[in-house]
């Protein structure tokens, strides 16, 4: 049979590191399983198929369709199981016949995931072809020939007591079977015979199977027609079908407390806009109230700095752009009331590690990794996170240090958010936000992320575009103009 399409296609290789899912605290609201698919980017088209998923289990209808899918398959997964740890005959064709049987639901319950999105269409499509009909349709009439052998030799044995004879009286009944039928005719209410799974030794499998050495024969010819059948075929679709519901818990969860989310536009430029983000690894604290906060980065200015108070809200606010971007690069909804993003390249972070050094040893540990990340991330559109980097050393040479850093990511033209205590950086050209308490917010709890000051470039063109000279206004102009 041709390979059956995959339910997630991503990067052959994982393209984001594990400590980015550590920094950014997704390994405290998802699972191992779940952050390993995170990991491979999607390409934009697989990014639109996914979101067609999701939108569909927006359908409780749909949602029990792909559960129950998903309990076909674990029930095939057993049977795979059983059949393994079987070692004796009797019992291994019996296993075999459950494995026939338990493959054909698993085809089947593919084959009707027809209407649920372009991803389980493929797949459905795969199950319901010709061939794959034809294979079933020959597996189903050898797993009734099988089972109906396996009643033929059944019926053969007799238990007296503790002891087990064999005899070719097909019409025979077990002692217990006849004393029940006696109490019956004498008008006894006999009790329910319990069902007991009773466990076959070898010495007994081999007297049957040598009894009936022909029966054994047609069983074992029709198991050898699907030799080649890969049997484990439908269940690696387990693991996939586990991620979708898993997200799908994950923003049952957020709705619950009242956070929205949405599939964000697939932007055409570099650039990171939402409103409302919501950080919601805060679902892991039992959080009942998540501020969000607004994204705003674009080519013009794509790196900013954030300021402000230990405990106001600025690794909430990294965290909110970090995992909602991982998300959405993963074909998943993010966590804001709308949100416009491209498809960057590759996610990268520098968080404090837990290792003590003292203030050379870790300066030079922070450094060589701010280092390694600038390297992976050159060439590519990258969205880089830094919280407090070169906080551990004196302010001259943390300052200098990310100057230096800062230098090399405008000439790469990368995006990024700096989280620092520099009040130095004010005086760059870049961007700087700042954590403040929220007027509205009667306790004086509540931060919102507020811009502080633009950058220079910005303001120029603010100015340029006030004036109608700024490029898109310029380029209107002439097509006005017919130049």
């Amino acid at each position: 049979m041709i390979n059956a399409p995959r339910l997630l296609n991503g990067n052959s290789t994982p393209s984001l590191p594990d400590t980015l899912f550590s920094d950014l605290q997704i390994d405290k609201i998802l699972s191992p399983q779940a952050i390993a698919v995170l990991q491979h980017l999607c390409e934009p088209s697989e990014i639109m198929r996914r979101n067609e998923l999701f939108l569909l289990l927006d359908n409780s209808n749909n949602v029990a369709h792909v559960e129950n899918t998903l309990s076909v398959l674990c029930a095939t997964e057993r049977a795979l199981y059983l059949l393994k740890d079987a070692k004796i005959p009797l019992d291994i064709y019996y296993r075999q016949a459950e494995l026939f049987e338990s493959y054909l639901a698993s085809c089947e319950a593919l084959a009707s995931m027809y209407n649920i999105g372009e991803l389980f269409a493929d797949v459905a499509n795969h199950y319901s072809s010709e061939e794959s009909q034809k294979l079933r349709s020959e597996m189903e009439k050898s797993a009734h020939k099988i089972r109906s052998l396996l009643r033929e030799m059944s019926a053969g044995l007799l238990s007296f007591a503790d002891k087990n004879w064999l005899t070719p009286d097909y019409d025979a009944v077990s002692e217990i079977d006849s004393i029940s039928e006696c109490a019956k005719n004498l008008g006894f209410a006999a009790p329910a015979k319990k069902p007991q799974n009773t466990k076959i030794n070898l010495s007994l499998s081999d007297a049957v199977c040598h009894l009936y050495s022909d029966k054994v024969a047609q069983i074992e010819a029709e198991i050898a027609k699907y030799t080649d059948v890969d049997f484990y075929e439908p269940t690696s679709y387990i693991s996939e079908i586990k991620f979708f519901l898993e997200i799908y818990s994950l923003l049952q969860r957020a709705t619950h407390i009242g956070v929205p989310h949405c599939i964000a536009k697939l932007s055409q430029t570099p650039q990171y806009i939402a409103k409302e983000l919501y950080d919601v690894s805060l679902l892991a604290k039992n959080c009942e109230s998540i501020v969000p906060n607004d994204a705003d980065f674009t080519e013009n200015e794509p790196f900013c700095f954030l300021l402000g108070a230990n405990g106001g809200g600025k690794t909430t606010y990294l965290r909110a752009l970090g995992v909602n971007l991982i998300l959405f690069l993963a074909g998943c909804p993010v966590f804001a009331k709308e949100a416009d993003i491209y498809p960057f390249d590759i996610v990268l972070s520098h968080f404090p590690r837990d290792e003590r050094f003292d203030n050379t040893g870790r300066l030079d540990e922070e450094r060589k990794r701010t280092e390694e990340m600038l390297n992976t991330a050159q060439n590519k559109v990258a969205f880089l996170f830094f919280n407090e980097t070169f906080s551990g050393t004196d302010d001259k040479r943390g300052f200098d240090l990310l100057i230096d850093a800062t230098k090399k990511i405008e000439a790469d033209c990368h995006f990024g958010l700096y989280v620092t205590h520099f009040h130095e950086v004010m005086s760059l050209d870049y961007p700087v936000l700042s954590a403040e308490v929220d007027s509205s917010d009667a306790n004086k709890r509540t931060f919102r992320i507020v811009r502080s000051k633009g950058s220079a470039s910005s303001y120029a063109a603010d100015i340029l575009k006030k004036y109608r000279l700024d490029k898109d206004s310029l380029a209107a102009r002439r097509c006005g103009h017919g130049n």
